[in-house]
C-alpha cells in the first residue's frame, strides 16, 4: 500500500543528503582554500628572500667580498643554495596544495549544480511524510518509527562506504609512492657505489615518479579527510578519526626538500609508511564500523518484517 510513497522518500531523503555533503565539504574547502592561499603567499616572500641572499653572494656585493676575502664563500653560498631549494620546493608544495583543493572545490560545484533542482526537497517530502503519519500513526506507529530509523542506517553506510573508497584511493596512491621509492632507494645505493650516469638517471626517474604518486596521495588524502568530515558525528567517536582528520593536515608538509639525497629518500620512505598504516587503521575501524550498521540494520528490517507479518 505505502511501497510507492516509501520509494519517494527515499528518493528524496537520498538528494537531501547529497545537497547538505556538496554544500559542507564546498563550505570547507572554501576555508582551506583561504588557508592555503595565505600559506602559498607566506613561502613565497620566504623564498624571495632565500633567492636574494643567493644572488647577494653570486654578484659582486660587500658580502661577496667578505666572504671571498675570508676564505669562506663556497661554503656560505652552498649553504645558501640549500635553503632556497628547500624553500622552493615548499613554495611549490603549497602552490600544488592550493590546486588540488581548488579542483576538489569544482566537483563540488557541478555535484551541487546537478542537484540543483532538489534545492526544495524538504518541502515535498514533508508533505509525503504527514499524508503517510495520518494514516500510520493510529494503527502502526512501530512501523513509521522503524522507516526513519532504517533510512537514518542507510545513510551513514553510505557515508562510511564513501569514505572507505576515497581511503582506498589513499593507499593505492602510497603504495605506489612506496615501490617507487624502494627502487629509488635501490638504485641510489648503487649510484654511490659508482654505478655512474645510467644508475644517477633511473634513480631520478624513480624519484620523479615516486613525487607524482605522492601528489596523488596528497589530493586523495584531502578527499578522503572530507569523506571522514561527512561521517555522522554520532558514529565518528567509534571510528577514533580525530588522528587522521589531523594526520591529514600535515602529512608529507615539506616532503619534497632535497630528496635526491640518499638519506631523504629513506626519510621519504618511511614517511610514506607511516601513512599507509595510519589510512589502514582508519580503513580497518570504517569496515568494523559499516559492518556493525549493517547488522544493526537488517535486525531493524526483520523486526518490521515480522511486524507486518503477523499483523492482523
Amino acid at each position: 500500500m505505502y511501497q510507492e510513497v516509501n520509494e519517494r522518500l527515499a528518493f528524496l531523503k537520498e538528494k537531501g543528503r547529497l545537497l547538505s555533503k556538496w554544500n559542507s565539504r564546498l563550505d570547507h574547502l572554501r576555508e582551506l582554500e583561504q588557508q592555503k592561499e595565505e600559506l602559498v603567499a607566506e613561502r613565497k616572500v620566504h623564498l624571495a628572500a632565500e633567492q636574494k641572499d643567493v644572488d647577494a653572494l653570486t654578484r659582486t656585493s660587500i658580502s661577496s667580498v667578505f666572504y671571498s676575502i675570508v676564505g669562506k664563500k663556497e661554503q656560505r653560498l652552498e649553504k645558501e643554495e640549500a635553503e632556497l631549494l628547500e624553500s622552493k620546493g615548499r613554495y611549490d608544495e603549497a602552490v600544488h596544495a592550493l590546486n588540488n583543493i581548488r579542483q576538489q572545490m569544482t566537483v563540488a560545484s557541478e555535484e551541487l549544480a546537478a542537484l540543483s533542482e532538489w534545492q526544495n526537497w524538504e518541502q515535498e517530502y514533508e508533505q509525503l511524510m504527514n499524508k503517510k503519519q495520518d494514516t500510520l500513526l493510529d494503527t502502526s506507529p512501530f512501523i513509521l518509527t522503524s522507516l526513519e530509523h532504517e533510512a537514518k542506517l542507510k545513510g551513514q553506510i553510505k557515508e562510511v562506504d564513501e569514505a572507505e573508497r576515497a581511503g582506498h584511493r589513499v593507499l593505492h596512491s602510497l603504495h605506489e609512492a612506496e615501490e617507487a621509492l624502494r627502487s629509488a632507494g635501490n638504485w641510489g645505493t648503487y649510484d654511490m657505489l659508482g654505478g655512474g650516469a645510467f644508475s644517477t638517471y633511473i634513480k631520478h626517474s624513480r624519484v620523479d615518479e615516486a613525487e607524482s604518486h605522492v601528489h596523488s596521495a596528497q589530493y586523495h588524502l584531502r578527499e578522503f579527510q572530507e569523506e571522514l568530515r561527512d561521517v555522522d558525528l554520532s558514529i565518528q567517536g567509534q571510528l577514533k578519526i580525530d588522528g587522521m582528520l589531523s594526520f591529514a593536515d600535515y602529512f608529507l608538509d615539506g616532503f619534497f626538500t632535497d630528496w635526491l639525497v640518499q638519506n631523504k629518500i629513506n626519510e621519504g620512505k618511511e614517511q610514506v609508511g607511516r601513512g599507509v598504516r595510519e589510512v589502514e587503521r582508519v580503513l580497518s575501524s570504517l569496515s568494523s564500523t559499516r559492518d556493525s550498521l549493517k547488522l544493526e540494520l537488517d535486525k531493524l528490517q526483520q523486526e518490521r518484517r515480522s511486524f507486518v507479518e503477523e499483523a492482523e
